[in-house]
């Protein structure tokens, strides 16, 4: 059958508004990941992405931490949480610590007036939230994450974690509120000329080339981030299906 573009887009308001179909199970189909030690000194939030394990986030986040590197590592535990269905209460775990992340940001906002990182990082956790809350109680955390991520472009319109946010932002946004898979692309790979080896990025710079129907494209962006970390769950599924979890 013929794919139609059109008919992902409808998708796409879909997954904005509506809850997800349970699809990935935290795992991925290799052996399971034992717990990365965390060497001492400030761990590494893309190592710790990459490794895809929640003991070792857990372990990373009981140490004395920077406020940047406590909110991403926040992040990153709230999206292996999402969709885990191993953990007991994974969800409300998970709501736990974005509402953390969120107030942390937020803090980090007023700490740090010019710097454009607590916004993006605000404008990523008010994104996730919407996906966990679901339509119409996320409405509040996708206007709230708009506006955090103009903020941080204000302020540095090449950064990437900022580019990455907004990115994110078109590529959920319903169609008829301004979202745009070609928009979300462009935003994507500006972010990826500044970073290019960034596994999450990668992997968003590939669905973004699928929802466009540049399969090759999209293909090798998300191979490329699953081989970049082969450990982690979420980028592993992607291999899979088309589906932006």
């Amino acid at each position: 059958m013929k794919h139609c573009p059109r008919l992902d887009r409808l998708v796409a308001v879909v997954l904005l508004v509506c809850p997800f179909i349970p699809t990935f199970t935290g795992t991925s189909s290799a052996e399971p990941t034992q717990p990365v030690a965390v060497p001492s000194g400030t761990p590494d939030p893309r190592l710790l992405d990459c490794s895809g394990n929640i003991e070792s986030v857990n372990q990373a986040l009981n140490q004395t931490l920077p406020v940047r590197t406590r909110i991403s590592l926040l992040l990153l535990k709230a999206r292996l949480l999402r969709d885990n269905h191993q953990i007991p209460d994974a969800r409300q775990e998970g709501m736990k610590v974005l509402d953390e992340g969120i107030r942390s940001a937020v803090l980090a906002e007023s700490q740090n007036p010019g710097q454009s990182w607590p916004w993006a990082m605000e404008g990523m956790l008010d994104l996730l939230k919407t996906q966990y809350l679901h339509f119409p109680k996320g409405i509040t955390y996708g206007k709230r994450a708009s506006r955090a991520n103009n903020q941080a472009l204000s302020y540095a319109p090449d950064d990437p974690s900022a580019n990455l946010s907004k990115g994110l932002e078109n590529y959920y946004k319903p169609w008829f509120v301004g979202g745009s898979y070609v928009k979300a692309l462009s935003r994507f790979k500006k972010a990826l000329s500044a970073d290019p080896d960034n596994p999450r990025i990668l992997s968003w710079t590939g669905l973004a080339y699928l929802a466009l129907d540049r399969d090759q494209r999209g293909f090798a962006a998300i191979q490329k981030a699953a081989q970049l970390c082969p450990r982690n769950p979420i980028y592993q599924k992607r291999l899979l299906t088309r589906r932006p979890r």
